[in-house]
Parts: C-alpha cells; sequence; structure tokens
C-alpha cells in the first residue's frame, strides 16, 4: 500500500454494538489514516453527528432505525467519503450512485478493510487535504440529491415520516423544535431549525428567529404594529402567527409586499 500522509476524520454509523466494535478495532491498525471521530448507533444520530463533525470518511451501515443509511446521505448537508458496510449485498448498485467508494458485506474482515484504505490511496493526488477532498466531491457529486419529501419523527420505539406538504410550521423552544401539522397534531422533531431552513429551501420562510412556515400553506397576511406581520395559515383552525421585526424586510422581498 502506498504511503499516504492525509488523515481521514471518521465517523462509524452501525446500530449494532459488535459490529462498531470490530470496525473500530480493524481501522485503529491504520494510525496515519484513520482519525476516528465518533460513532453513531442509528440514522437520526448519524445525520446529527455529520452535520456537527462534518466528516472526512463515513462508514455506513445502510439497515439502521430512525433513518437509513441512504435516507441520510440524502438529508446530509455535508458529503463525505462514504464506505459502506452492510449485511446485506443487494444494494450494492443503489450505493454506488452516491458518495460511496466501496461497499463491504458483513462480517467484515481485515483483508477487506485494507482494500478499503488503497482505495482510499488511488483518490490521493496530491498532499493537499482539502484540494482532495473537493475533487472526491466533485466528482462524486455529480448526483443531485433528492428532494426531502419529509422529515422523520420519532414515537416511542417506531419512526414516523411527516410529509413535508402537510406540515404548516416549524416552531422551536429552548433545545426542541415542534412540528405543527394541517390536522392540528404536533411532533418533536430532532433537527434544529437552523438545518430544517437550509435543507428545505425556498418551500418555508423564517419569519421569526423561533418560526419556520410552509410558504404553500399561508392563506393571508396583514400588517401589524413595529414591523411585524400577522400570518394567517390555511388550516382549519386558521393559525395566526406573527413574524419578528428583524425579519419585515425579509418577508416583504420575498412576498412581494
Amino acid at each position: 500500500m502506498n504511503s499516504l500522509a492525509t488523515t481521514y476524520r471518521t465517523l462509524i454509523a452501525d446500530d449494532e454494538q459488535p459490529a462498531r466494535d470490530r470496525l473500530r478495532k480493524l481501522l485503529s491498525e491504520y494510525p496515519d489514516k484513520i482519525e476516528l471521530i465518533g460513532e453513531a448507533q442509528n440514522g437520526i444520530e448519524c445525520l446529527e453527528m455529520i452535520s456537527h463533525l462534518k466528516p472526512d470518511l463515513l462508514f455506513l451501515d445502510i439497515q439502521m432505525p430512525g433513518l437509513n443509511g441512504f435516507e441520510v446521505l440524502q438529508q446530509a448537508d455535508h458529503s463525505p467519503i462514504v464506505i459502506f458496510c452492510t449485511a446485506f449485498d443487494e444494494f450494492a448498485l443503489k450505493a454506488f450512485e452516491t458518495n460511496s467508494i466501496d461497499y463491504i458485506v458483513k462480517p467484515v474482515k481485515e483483508e477487506r478493510i485494507q482494500k478499503s484504505i488503497e482505495k482510499l490511496d488511488t483518490l490521493k493526488v496530491n498532499s493537499d487535504k482539502e484540494g482532495l477532498l473537493r475533487i472526491i466531491d466533485n466528482y462524486l457529486g455529480q448526483t443531485p440529491k433528492k428532494e426531502i419529501t419529509s422529515i422523520p419523527v420519532k414515537l416511542g420505539d417506531r419512526m414516523l415520516f411527516v410529509r413535508i406538504e402537510d406540515i404548516l410550521y416549524f416552531s422551536a423552544e429552548d433545545k426542541y423544535v415542534t412540528i405543527y401539522n394541517k390536522e392540528g397534531k404536533t411532533y418533536l422533531c430532532n433537527l434544529p431549525l437552523k438545518s430544517l431552513e437550509e435543507k428545505l429551501g425556498d418551500k418555508f420562510l423564517r419569519i421569526h428567529r423561533s418560526l419556520l412556515i410552509n410558504l404553500s400553506r399561508i392563506k393571508e397576511i396583514d400588517k401589524h404594529f413595529g414591523s411585524r406581520f400577522i400570518i394567517k395559515m390555511d388550516d382549519a383552525g386558521q393559525t395566526k402567527l406573527t413574524s419578528g421585526r428583524n425579519y419585515y424586510e425579509q418577508i416583504k422581498e420575498i412576498m412581494e409586499i
């Protein structure tokens, strides 16, 4: 294996502790290549750790609670190099439509990890780590991310996916974000409001530091005192939301008021 100066900040995501332990042990044989920065036990935790830690490399299981490996990659706001580690081989074709450079079927063996590390070596074009990762991003990022159609929420031991089109707005309070849907139901969301705003793009509008609303669910907008607006939504209860002063000009511009 060729010498490579780059050390990859690496995240492991697998819902099985023995699998994480095995992979951690195998990767420890490559201290000059791999810097382990975290381990995720499910898809939602993996998504959050990708956002916060910005890993260079991700060893990713496919079938995990919360979000599967593909859903994690679709919703992530950062694109690490991906090596899939899974007990099933039927996902291989779909896996290579993502930012993956390898696909390992469990149980993971020492010689298989070595081949994956060698594949990382072939991506090395110079000693500049940032340049390397930029080239990889450009090469592997040709397939656009799929549009987000739902938000995962945990209900006890099961996971529910709330459709974007059914969401009226998101409300943040302390460390929690609540989803309000058109039927008056509420759900706790694990994603921060800033992350939701970035992922949902121009379909939603930030009208207050704690409110993110669905543009397609606005029924009426009225000017309010103090450079604010009263926004009436189109749900059965005709929910009224008050915008923040700091968002006045932004709302005027987007809504062409």
